[in-house]
């Protein structure tokens, strides 16, 4: 699980940017794209799971060159916005660097540290290190290397992303961004970097894009070499990489899928970052903490409006009513379910509806006489089985299937002795 603040941030530039309609043509391409989701992205301090996360930023990306948009100028205007402090998460930034403060208020170059602090606040980032850290002539030079478990967990391309991420740092704490950040190795594959864009082909050594010649097959050891650096795995200086001999520009947006000097293919990520030295700042959290008290008031409500207006024209929302006088539930006025199951069923939305609880005991309902009269056998197990064929829309009893309920939400027994309610839409629930 990785926090979603840089999700967070695509999605407000997505609703700021971009109008209702234009935005529905991306939730709707994936059924996966639903209330719960857009809600996760838009509410701070929530997590989001590696391969959701891959999900949406490819599905962003991709969505992005089907307008005939550089997918690069759009993180561009999430960097701007940061500068500015515009409708940022300003909340969830501060409170990530809240183990940090006394640091920075004490550092002389701010920029430095941040690069500095990477490692603990990006976890997923391994074997983080900083390679060099040289100043020359007022100019910092800082060689930065980290490496993916698996390289394309969070997005097929983290490239851009990674650069974006870095960026935004230093703005946040009041100084300029990072004047120059370029990858020199890359775990992404030349192949994966053409993002499906070019058709990319090898002969004898050379890499060709449209029949001509933009990179060559090489060793990870002639990029260490390149750059100056020793390297502690010296079994890793033997694996085959691509070098980009040229840029190759995707031709209908302009955007740069492949870095001329870049190893791609590599063990590990190296990040060259050059900036002039022991810019500080002598209130580096003063701006976060006056965009808090701002965005309460005035930047997030076109915001909020936004999403109103994003969640209505989905129109993704349910009604579930239970009747008391024959003890069964309805869902969009079609009967789903009676007797037990039912009232399994309306326990678990009262209080889900009252607390937005999810994660419920299998003990809480065996207590109840109303849904286990025998407890010494309450057998809720083979009941919650019940309830959880309804919504899936198979009859226990003969087999047959119909459409269901689970488009609205499920129950998934993801652990022993308790389950947890899975809402995919708004849920509106009522009982008569």
């Amino acid at each position: 699980m990785v926090s979603n603040l840089f999700l967070q941030l695509i999605h407000i530039e997505l609703l700021l940017s971009y109008s209702v309609k234009e935005i529905l043509t991306l939730v709707k391409r994936d059924p996966r794209f639903n209330v719960k989701l857009l809600n996760d992205l838009y509410f701070g301090d929530s997590v989001i799971d590696e391969e959701t996360h891959r999900f949406i930023a490819n599905n962003v990306v991709s969505w992005l060159y089907e307008r005939g948009e550089n997918p690069d100028e759009f993180i561009e205007r999430i960097v701007k916005r940061c500068s500015d402090f515009e409708a940022i998460p300003s909340r969830c930034v501060l409170r990530t660097y809240l183990p940090y403060i006394s640091s920075f208020y004490s550092c002389k170059d701010v920029r430095e540290l941040c690069l500095e602090i990477i490692p603990k606040r990006y976890q997923f980032l391994k074997q983080a290190a900083v390679l060099r850290n040289e100043v020359v002539a007022e100019n910092r030079e800082m060689l930065f290397t980290y490496k993916f478990d698996t390289p394309s967990a969070l997005v097929s391309n983290p490239m851009r992303w990674i650069i974006g991420m870095f960026r935004v740092g230093p703005l946040l704490l009041g100084t300029p961004t990072y004047e120059h950040m370029n990858f020199l190795a890359s775990q992404t594959s030349f192949i994966e970097a053409m993002e499906n864009r070019l058709p990319v082909e090898m002969r004898d050594g050379d890499v060709y894009v449209n029949g001509e010649v933009v990179g060559k097959s090489t060793l990870f050891g002639e990029c260490v070499k390149k750059c100056g650096i020793k390297w502690e795995d010296e079994r890793e200086l033997e694996i085959g990489c691509v070098l980009a001999t040229k840029d190759v520009i995707d031709p209908k947006t302009k955007t740069v899928l492949a870095k001329e000097g870049c190893f791609y293919g590599a063990p590990a990520n190296i990040l060259d970052v050059k900036f002039k030295a022991n810019i500080s700042c002598v209130e580096p959290f003063i701006k976060l903490m006056n965009s808090v008290v701002k965005q309460e008031f005035e930047a997030w409500q076109p915001i909020q409006k936004a999403q109103e207006q994003l969640l209505d024209a989905m129109n993704d929302s349910v009604t579930i009513v239970y009747y008391k006088s024959d003890d069964s539930i309805s869902v969009n006025s079609k009967h789903l379910m009676r007797n037990v199951p039912a009232r399994i069923l309306r326990n678990l939305l009262r209080e889900y509806t009252a607390t937005g609880r999810e994660e419920y005991e299998n003990r809480e309902f065996k207590r109840d006489s109303a849904i286990c009269m025998d407890p010494l056998r309450p057998n809720f197990e083979s009941r919650l089985n019940r309830v959880i064929a309804h919504i899936n829309g198979t009859d226990d009893k003969d087999g047959k299937e119909n459409e269901g309920v689970k488009k609205y939400f499920e129950i998934e027994r993801h652990r022993r002795g308790g389950f947890r309610f899975v809402p995919k839409c708004k849920i509106v629930f009522r009982e008569e």
